[in-house]
Protein backbone atom coordinates (compact mmCIF):
# COMPACT_ATOMS: atom_id res chain seq x y z
CA UNK A 1 0.00 0.00 0.00
CA UNK A 2 1.36 3.53 -0.89
CA UNK A 3 1.18 6.58 1.11
CA UNK A 4 0.70 9.92 -0.96
CA UNK A 5 1.55 13.01 1.08
CA UNK A 6 0.12 16.19 0.32
CA UNK A 7 0.73 19.65 1.74
CA UNK A 8 -1.82 21.32 3.69
CA UNK A 9 -2.82 23.77 1.84
CA UNK A 10 -3.46 21.96 -1.29
CA UNK A 11 -5.60 19.38 1.36
CA UNK A 12 -7.62 22.61 1.85
CA UNK A 13 -8.12 23.51 -1.73
CA UNK A 14 -9.35 20.32 -2.47
CA UNK A 15 -11.76 19.94 0.32
CA UNK A 16 -13.26 23.71 -0.68
CA UNK A 17 -13.36 21.94 -4.40
CA UNK A 18 -15.09 18.97 -2.91
CA UNK A 19 -17.52 21.30 -0.66
CA UNK A 20 -18.53 23.71 -3.92
CA UNK A 21 -18.89 20.66 -5.86
CA UNK A 22 -21.19 18.79 -2.93
CA UNK A 23 -23.26 22.15 -2.93
CA UNK A 24 -23.76 22.35 -6.30
CA UNK A 25 -25.03 18.89 -6.45
CA UNK A 26 -27.62 19.36 -3.49
CA UNK A 27 -28.97 22.47 -5.40
CA UNK A 28 -29.39 20.57 -8.54
CA UNK A 29 -31.33 17.78 -6.50
CA UNK A 30 -33.32 20.27 -4.53
CA UNK A 31 -34.17 21.72 -7.71
CA UNK A 32 -35.15 19.01 -9.55
CA UNK A 33 -37.42 17.76 -6.82
CA UNK A 34 -39.48 20.83 -6.56
CA UNK A 35 -43.17 20.50 -7.26
CA UNK A 36 -44.03 20.97 -10.90
CA UNK A 37 -46.69 24.24 -11.22
CA UNK A 38 -50.15 23.65 -11.43
CA UNK A 39 -51.56 24.52 -14.56
CA UNK A 40 -54.78 25.81 -12.19
CA UNK A 41 -52.49 28.41 -10.69
CA UNK A 42 -50.71 29.97 -14.01
CA UNK A 43 -52.88 32.34 -16.35
CA UNK A 44 -51.82 33.22 -19.53
CA UNK A 45 -53.32 36.06 -21.89
CA UNK A 46 -55.12 35.66 -24.99
CA UNK A 47 -52.02 36.25 -27.51
CA UNK A 48 -50.01 33.29 -25.50
CA UNK A 49 -53.52 31.24 -25.56
CA UNK A 50 -53.53 31.73 -29.28
CA UNK A 51 -49.42 30.88 -30.37
CA UNK A 52 -49.92 27.45 -27.80
CA UNK A 53 -53.09 26.72 -29.45
CA UNK A 54 -51.96 27.49 -32.78
CA UNK A 55 -54.75 29.48 -33.70
CA UNK A 56 -55.96 33.00 -34.46
CA UNK A 57 -57.39 35.52 -31.82
CA UNK A 58 -60.37 35.48 -33.66
CA UNK A 59 -60.79 31.62 -33.40
CA UNK A 60 -60.09 32.51 -29.66
CA UNK A 61 -62.76 35.05 -29.23
CA UNK A 62 -65.24 32.40 -31.47
CA UNK A 63 -64.65 29.74 -28.26
CA UNK A 64 -65.05 32.25 -25.88
CA UNK A 65 -68.38 33.03 -27.70
CA UNK A 66 -69.29 29.77 -28.11
CA UNK A 67 -68.88 29.09 -24.35
CA UNK A 68 -65.64 26.41 -25.67
CA UNK A 69 -63.65 27.72 -22.65
CA UNK A 70 -63.89 29.26 -19.66
CA UNK A 71 -61.93 32.41 -19.01
CA UNK A 72 -61.53 35.40 -17.16
CA UNK A 73 -61.13 39.42 -17.73
CA UNK A 74 -58.85 41.33 -15.45
CA UNK A 75 -57.49 44.59 -16.26
CA UNK A 76 -59.33 44.82 -19.60
CA UNK A 77 -57.28 41.76 -20.41
CA UNK A 78 -58.41 37.83 -21.64
CA UNK A 79 -56.79 34.93 -19.59
CA UNK A 80 -57.30 31.19 -19.52
CA UNK A 81 -55.53 29.03 -16.98
CA UNK A 82 -53.18 26.29 -18.86
CA UNK A 83 -55.30 23.77 -17.43
CA UNK A 84 -58.36 25.16 -19.40
CA UNK A 85 -55.45 25.22 -22.75
CA UNK A 86 -54.96 21.67 -21.99
CA UNK A 87 -58.68 20.77 -21.36
CA UNK A 88 -59.03 21.96 -24.93
CA UNK A 89 -56.31 20.37 -26.55
CA UNK A 90 -57.59 16.75 -24.64
CA UNK A 91 -60.59 17.25 -25.55
CA UNK A 92 -59.81 17.73 -28.86
CA UNK A 93 -61.55 20.92 -29.31
CA UNK A 94 -58.59 22.34 -30.93
CA UNK A 95 -56.13 19.88 -32.94
CA UNK A 96 -52.06 21.11 -31.12
CA UNK A 97 -49.08 19.43 -31.19
CA UNK A 98 -48.86 19.63 -26.99
CA UNK A 99 -50.31 16.37 -25.70
CA UNK A 100 -48.82 16.14 -22.50
CA UNK A 101 -48.75 18.95 -19.59
CA UNK A 102 -45.19 18.97 -19.56
CA UNK A 103 -45.48 20.02 -22.74
CA UNK A 104 -47.95 22.56 -22.34
CA UNK A 105 -45.75 23.70 -19.41
CA UNK A 106 -42.32 24.47 -21.56
CA UNK A 107 -44.34 25.66 -24.01
CA UNK A 108 -45.64 28.56 -21.81
CA UNK A 109 -41.81 28.54 -20.27
CA UNK A 110 -40.56 29.45 -23.77
CA UNK A 111 -43.49 31.78 -24.46
CA UNK A 112 -42.76 33.89 -21.46
CA UNK A 113 -38.81 33.52 -22.34
CA UNK A 114 -39.65 35.00 -25.76
CA UNK A 115 -42.05 37.85 -24.39
CA UNK A 116 -41.13 38.77 -20.86
CA UNK A 117 -43.48 41.94 -20.92
CA UNK A 118 -45.40 40.93 -18.16
CA UNK A 119 -45.35 39.50 -14.17
CA UNK A 120 -47.81 36.88 -14.02
CA UNK A 121 -51.00 37.99 -11.90
CA UNK A 122 -50.96 36.57 -8.64
CA UNK A 123 -54.36 34.43 -8.17
CA UNK A 124 -56.42 35.47 -5.39
CA UNK A 125 -58.49 32.58 -3.25
CA UNK A 126 -61.88 34.30 -2.34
Amino acid sequence: MKVITIESEAYRSLTRKIDRIFDHVKRWAEQQAAPAPDPLEIWVDNDEAAAILEVSRRTMQRLRSNGEITYSIRGGRVRYTLAEIQRLIVGRVVASKYRQEADLLAAHREYRERHPAEPQPKRTKK
